[in-house]
């Protein structure tokens, strides 16, 4: 992503090759130089520590983390295969229990919120709208710095914030029956305050905000030409054949844009793909081979095709 520091990336390519030691260190000397991203460093260190060998040391970086603030979700602490060893040990334990609670006082007090990016120049009666759906574990600033296109082209981008909370400042899109009614309910708010074109309104999100764009474009709870799926995660393509039979299928268009190294994500997409464009639903995907999971740097000339296909222009 655009914000992410180098040095996440170099500490990444480290673990991967087996340098713990190495990536601890790298990130320990820029844990507190990138504020925004300080919760997520203390978190890798954490992991990093662990892989080590030296649980103390993960629990006391833990604790420092909570100390200032930040909390963790229940697929950090207990799913994070990199921490198995602290199962189970009593500080961990209660370390996890506090940043627990936290995480449910937190999610409370959480409520959705909208990020509005107006046209630079607008010189249309009724405005072309762009909804986009941050990636889980980020939020709508983190996903703002995408969009200078559209906004130089007389667009209205829109980006809901979820208010399922994952981790400080952090959200995600885990809970249907949220975004369900969180999505439609901003979309009203947009069509009051903006003259919205719904002939040329678009859906897009990236990674599980792509599988949202595309559920929410699929059952229609507001009117989309489409959807801009950003290296999506489907999931099992299975869970997606009951939303094959919703009556507008036809009626909509969909745009890949996926990474040739993005394991996780490329093969299920391209499965979904070819299930909906057998079942009338036309599709393009774009595949970058050397990309990873992440939006293309060139993506201002990826959103004008994505566009003139979804519209149909």
């Amino acid at each position: 992503m655009k914000d992410e520091p180098v040095e996440f990336k170099q500490t990444f390519d480290l673990y991967l090759a087996g340098e713990y030691s190495k990536a601890y260190d790298l990130m320990t000397s820029v844990c507190d130089r990138y504020p925004a991203w300080q919760g997520r460093a203390y978190e890798i260190r954490v992991d990093l520590a662990a892989m080590l060998g030296n649980l103390e040391l993960a629990e006391n970086i833990l604790e420092q983390a909570l100390d200032l603030g930040y909390f963790y979700n229940d697929f950090v602490l207990r799913r994070d295969e990199d921490l198995k060893a602290l199962q189970g040990r009593p500080r961990f334990e209660a370390l996890v229990e506090r940043s627990f609670m936290t995480l449910a006082e937190e999610q409370r007090k959480t409520c959705p919120e909208l990020k509005i990016l107006e046209p630079l120049e607008s010189s249309v009666s009724k405005l072309p709208l762009l909804i986009g759906l941050h990636g889980n574990n980020s939020n709508a600033q983190g996903f703002s710095d995408y969009w200078g296109f559209l906004t130089r082209n007389n667009w209205l981008v829109a980006l809901p914030q979820s208010a399922e909370i994952s981790a400080k400042g952090l959200y995600v899109w885990n809970d249907t029956t949220r975004f369900e009614k969180d999505i439609p309910v901003h979309y009203e708010i947009i069509k009051q305050q903006y003259p919205i074109d719904e002939n040329k309104a678009i859906i897009a999100g990236f990674s599980k905000g792509g599988h949202a764009a595309i559920h929410l474009a699929l059952k229609g709870f507001f009117p989309v030409r489409g959807f801009l799926a950003l290296a999506p995660y489907v999931g099992d393509v299975n869970n997606w054949l009951p939303l094959l039979n919703t009556p507008n299928l036809k009626n909509l268009r969909g745009y890949f844009v996926m990474g040739g190294r993005d394991e996780h994500c490329t093969p299920g997409a391209m499965k979904l793909k070819d299930k909906f464009n057998d079942q009338g639903l036309m599709c393009e995907m774009e595949v970058f081979p050397e990309m990873e999971h992440d939006i293309p740097s060139n993506f201002d000339e990826v959103l004008a095709r994505a566009n003139k296909f979804i519209l149909n222009e």
